[in-house]
């Protein structure tokens, strides 16, 4: 079942609604009909992350070593600073908002799918698809997120040579083998994110099958860990993608 996504259809019963032309659902098929459960999931990350920054900004301070939130916050932005830096180069903080609100983003969803969902799935109000309950994976195991995070990126390193070389950066183009820039790196982006996040929930679901009885942290634990290594591989390929184009000659 992972991978089948909760459809609009599922809530709403209006045919004229989930088959209109408008919404895409009946002419993209699967890949771009509305999915709810990941719309709903990456909601929740985003809300969690701007209510996260609302509550640490305020108590920020100068005169002190500052309470753990501040602590976290400087953290992560001195490790995502010298990433950047380390890439990208001297114009490294134009790029660093973006960077980190790509990496901090993949990696709250590739969290959120590790929860005690499954235990929900034994209640009668919990979504079915067919004759199976639903199961609810990481939104970043949909493959309309993983793309829409590569056009970012791939958008992102575009505009940046273009930014920093001129129109003459057009030039690096009328070689068609450069043309493979547009598919090459934006689908590894996409699907090794995808690829990897999905292998793990389906490692996840196959050890609660098999140990149903024993709660499997070591694999929850592994997860995690590929989590954090898939964020961190996305932000630093888009850094490196950023940097090859703002260093270009």
């Amino acid at each position: 079942m992972l991978g089948k996504n909760l459809p609009l259809s599922y809530f709403v019963h209006d045919p004229q609604v989930c088959n209109s032309p408008f919404l895409g659902i009946s002419a993209l098929g699967k890949t771009g009909d509305i999915h709810v459960d990941t719309i709903g999931l990456t909601l929740v990350s985003m809300f969690g992350i701007l209510a996260t920054a609302a509550v640490i900004t305020p108590r920020l301070t100068t005169e002190n070593a500052g309470g753990v939130g501040q602590n976290l916050l400087e953290m992560y932005y001195d490790f995502m600073a010298g990433l950047t830096k380390g890439q990208i180069g001297e114009v490294y903080k134009k790029f660093l908002p973006l960077i980190a609100a790509i990496f901090i983003f993949v990696l709250i969803n590739n969290f959120i799918g590790v929860g005690p969902w499954k235990a929900l799935e034994s209640f009668s109000w919990w979504p079915k698809i067919g004759h199976e309950p639903f199961e609810l994976a990481s939104a970043t195991t949909d493959f309309n997120v993983t793309a829409a995070l590569a056009s970012i990126a791939l958008f992102t390193y575009l505009g940046s040579g273009f930014w920093k070389h001129g129109l003459k950066y057009f030039k690096l183009y009328l070689n068609p083998i450069e043309w493979l820039d547009f598919i090459i790196r934006p689908s590894t982006l996409a699907l090794r994110l995808m690829l990897v996040i999905t292998a793990d929930e389906i490692l996840r679901g196959v050890s609660l099958i098999l140990v149903p009885w024993l709660l499997p942290i070591g694999v929850m634990g592994f997860e995690l860990f590929i989590g954090i290594i898939q964020a961190f591989v996305f932000a630093l390929l888009t850094s490196i993608y950023i940097g090859l184009t703002v260093s270009h000659h």
